[in-house]
Order: structure tokens, then C-alpha cells, then sequence
């Protein structure tokens, strides 16, 4: 808030225990002030004479007259001569809040927070309804210690519960400490009751949109820019708030607007980010990879390997594995040792999906061996690289099926006809773990032990062949693959 407009309210409070009288500064004298302030910089000898003719008679130990003078040489940077106007109208009366409150505006130029709100607590202690020193303290802390912040307002709006200035600040302060879900809750009652402005649009919206109420933030996003169309923080977040909420044309319409010049300093790794998911989630792939490459390249510090991740999915979407393997390969780069089991798994499922999308269709009439045979050896080596992921994923959680059942979905693939038996040690395991969880997928059961079937059927170990196929029937009954074996295997 304004400086003037607060230490308007600080006046009007003022229950000074002066013998002097201390009214207001009229809307004329302050006219005045603001006509000789403007001398200060070109000529201070006629502002300082002029500030002496204002002073005379009863305005001489005028403690609002001697700040607000004090005030004017400080906003034109003159310490020295606001330092003096704030110790004359400190030994006017020594318990007028007024005059600390300026002593606090000097230290804080100097960027002396400390004692800056060492003298706004003076303030407060001889005049306990200044508001101007209670926000002066909360906005000195706001980027150093926001609790400081927040325990002042809050001891402001105990004393003045129905005042909703206090709520717009004490939002901003738990903004600032990260605490969302409170900034939301103080905000929603100000925006309900105050005079909102484009500012506070501005921080309502990214609140909302931190506590992922994309819907009603993109409300506020356009009643924001209804008030100013130009506004930078609140075209960003149109884009982000249409995506989140699945409008993505619109979505791809907002991004247009918001990157309109090319040549803004002020777009950082996110817009891109948002922009590439928009055009992904639009199926235009090649845009989408336009946008995640600049979003990596203004994630400078690459503190943000997730952009790649993103990026991977986009391209495995598209099924173009290949380019999804490399980006994943970047992500986990960038993880280093924060890389999770379950970021392992995803990579070594991309190996797989790569080597699927490779397995030739049966009747296929392709005619160039060469490139059949390319295919074949680049399939194998997906599969060799997948299987070496996913005995990583065993051998780290070796109490979960997953790593030993996709090492043998992967055997499998290598030996389709099941002649070698590679998958065989790797469904055994996963089976060996599975019936240990009640819980079990009936489906995944029913995977390892058709496998098992038919490996046993096919090396004419027909009782060992049965005790699988009897645990589906007793998985499902109507099992028809189970059902036709049983019969089968029958005298």
C-alpha cells in the first residue's frame, strides 16, 4: 500500500498524549509540502526557507508538520536533513508514534531492517492504533523473516477484527513463508470485501493456482485483465490455468498472446514448459519439442530435469521411442542420485515398448533383408538394455514382483516360441512373490503360470503342466485357455 495513503491512516488514528495540539495535516498544507518538496533537488536553499516560514507560530512544534517535512527531504534523499526534522519532532513529544515511524523510514533506506523496525515497535508502543508502523514492520520482514510479518499483522487484526486492509497484507506475508492454503484462506475473505485491484487479482489468481484451483483462478485471471489487458503475471497464468483445466486451444491462443514479443526478457523455463504441454496435449508433437528445447535452455542451472521427462513422454506418445529413450536418458542424467526405482522401471519399460513397436507382423512381406535384419539386431538390443534395467529394479526392491516379471515379459519376447525357456527363472519369481499377497492381480497371476503351463506342456512335463492350469481354473474357472489345456492334457 501506498506510503501516503497509510500514514494518512496513521494520522487519523493518533491519540497523541502531547500538550500541543496535533491535528491533522490539512489536504492545503500538504499541498504546500508537496509544492516546496519539489525545490528540494534544484534549489534546497528556497525549499529549506520555505519549510522555515511553514514552521512558524503554532506550527513550530507541529510534530505532523516537522515529520511530514522530514518525510519530503528523505523521499529526495536528503538523510541528513530528514534525520534532523525526525529528532525536532521526536523532542516535541518523545511519545509520539509519528516521529519513529520516520526514524523507521531512515534506517530501512539504508537497508538497516534491524533498526528500522526497532523504531516502528517504538512507534506502536506510544500509539498502539499506528497503523503505518504495524505494515512498515511487516513489509521491512516480509523478505527476511516473513513470521516476523505475519505475528505483527495478526496482533493488528486482534485489535481491529473488522479492518480488511490487515487481511490483503497478512495474505501477502503467508504468501511469502509459502504457507498457500493460509494466504488463500486470508485472501478469500479480502477479495469478498475490499476494493480488489489488479495487484491483488494478480496474487488471488497465483494462490488459487498453487492450491491447484485452476477454475476459479482463471475466473480471477480474466477479471484481472478486464481491468488491465496488458498485464504480464496474468497472461501467463491464463495460459497455465487453460492448460491445467484441459482447454488446450484456447490454451495454445493464450500462449500466442503471452509470447506476442519474442524478445521479452521476462519469460522464464515454465512458460515454455506450459507452452510444450499445451502443443502435446494437442497432438502437435513437433511444437511441443520446439518448446521443451527452450525450456531446457532457460532452465540455465538445469535444476529442473523433469522438463526432459516431459519431453519423453510427448515422444513416446507419439511412439517415437527412439527420441523418448534419449530424452528419458537426460532426465535421469539430471536426477543423478535422486533418480527413484520407479524412474528406473519407466526407462527400462521404454526399452521394452521400443523393442514391441519393432516385432514384425506376422505375414509381413517386407522384402529388404538388410533393413529387416537392422531391425532385428536394434530390437534385440532394446531388449537386452530392458532386461538389464529391470534386474536393477529386482535387485533394489527384490520384495516386489515388478522387476522380475518384466525381465520376464522381456525373455519372452527374445524367445517368442519359448524353445529356450529364458523367461521361465523370472516368472518363477515373480509367481513366488505374488502368492504371497492376497491382494494379487488375478491377471498377473494367470500371466506367470500360462507361461509356466505351457513351458512344462511343451517339455512333455504334463503333471507339472497341470498343477499350473488347475491354479487358474481355481483363479477362473471359465478360464478357456486352462479349460482347453486341461482337456488336453487328459488320458
Amino acid at each position: 500500500m501506498k506510503t501516503r495513503v497509510l500514514s494518512a491512516f496513521c494520522l487519523s488514528f493518533l491519540l497523541s498524549a502531547s500538550l500541543y495540539a496535533q491535528e491533522p495535516l490539512t489536504p492545503d498544507m500538504t499541498k504546500q509540502i508537496d509544492k516546496i518538496a519539489a525545490m528540494i533537488k534544484d534549489n534546497p536553499d528556497a525549499a529549506e526557507d520555505a519549510f522555515d516560514e511553514l514552521l512558524k507560530g503554532k506550527n513550530k512544534k507541529n510534530v505532523s508538520l516537522l515529520v511530514a517535512i522530514g518525510k519530503a527531504y528523505l523521499d529526495n534523499g536528503k538523510m541528513d536533513a530528514a534525520k534532523e526534522y525526525a529528532e525536532r519532532a521526536r523532542k516535541v513529544d518523545s511519545k509520539n508514534g509519528e516521529s519513529y515511524v520516520l526514524q523507521g523510514d531512515i534506517a530501512l533506506s539504508v537497508k538497516d531492517v534491524g533498526t528500522a523496525c526497532g523504531y516502528y515497535e517504538q512507534a506502536i508502543l506510544f500509539d498502539e492504533d499506528c497503523y503505518d508502523a504495524y505494515y512498515k514492520y511487516a513489509n521491512a520482514y516480509i523478505g527476511v523473516n516473513p513470521q516476523l510479518s505475519v505475528n505483527m499483522l495478526l496482533k493488528l487484526k486482534e485489535k481491529h477484527p473488522t479492518e480488511i486492509r490487515v487481511d490483503r497484507e497478512l495474505a501477502n506475508a503467508y504468501y511469502q513463508m509459502g504457507s498457500y492454503g493460509k494466504a488463500k484462506q486470508v485472501f478469500d475473505e479480502y477479495m469478498q470485501k475490499g476494493n480488489p485491484d489488479v495487484q491483488d487479482y494478480s496474487r488471488y489468481s497465483m494462490l488459487l493456482y498453487l492450491n491447484k484451483d485452476y477454475a476459479q483462478s482463471l475466473d480471477m485471471v480474466n477479471k484481472g485483465l478486464a481491468m488491465e489487458a496488458d498485464n504480464h503475471l496474468l497472461k501467463r497464468l491464463k495460459m497455465y490455468d487453460l492448460y491445467e483445466t484441459k482447454a488446450y486451444t484456447e490454451g495454445i491462443q493464450a500462449s500466442d498472446v503471452f509470447f506476442a514479443d519474442p524478445n521479452n526478457p521476462d519469460y522464464v523455463y515454465m512458460d515454455y514448459l506450459y507452452r510444450g504441454r499445451l502443443y502435446a496435449a494437442n497432438n502437435e508433437v513437433d511444437k511441443a519439442m520446439v518448446e521443451f528445447d527452450k525450456a531446457m535452455k532457460a532452465d540455465e542451472k538445469s535444476e529442473h530435469p523433469e522438463i526432459a521427462k516431459e519431453a519423453s513422454e510427448a515422444q513416446q506418445k507419439a511412439q517415437n521411442y527412439p527420441e523418448a529413450i534419449r530424452f528419458y536418458q537426460l532426465y535421469l542424467d539430471g536426477m543423478k542420485d535422486k533418480a527413484e526405482v520407479t524412474d528406473l522401471f519407466m526407462f527400462g519399460r521404454l526399452y521394452y515398448m521400443a523393442a514391441g513397436a519393432m516385432t514384425p507382423t506376422p505375414g509381413d512381406s517386407t522384402t529388404n533383408q538388410s533393413v529387416a535384419a537392422v531391425d532385428t539386431i536394434q530390437r534385440k538390443a532394446y531388449l537386452m538394455e530392458a532386461d538389464t534395467i529391470f534386474a536393477q529394479v529386482a535387485e533394489r526392491v527384490p520384495d516386489n514382483y515388478l522387476g522380475n516379471f518384466w525381465r520376464a515379459r522381456t525373455n519372452a519376447m527374445l524367445d517368442p516360441e519359448t524353445t529356450m525357456g529364458l523367461a521361465k527363472p523370472y516368472y518363477e519369481k515373480a509367481l513366488a512373490i505374488l502368492e504371497q499377497n492376497p491382494k494379487a492381480s488375478k491377471n498377473v497371476l494367470i500371466e506367470c503360470e500360462s507361461y509356466l503351463g505351457y513351458y512344462y506342456f511343451l517339455k512333455e512335463e504334463y503333471e507339472q503342466s497341470k498343477v499350473y492350469w488347475e491354479k487358474i481354473l481355481a483363479i477362473d474357472p471359465e478360464n478357456p485357455t486352462a479349460k482347453q489345456a486341461m482337456e488336453g492334457l487328459k488320458p
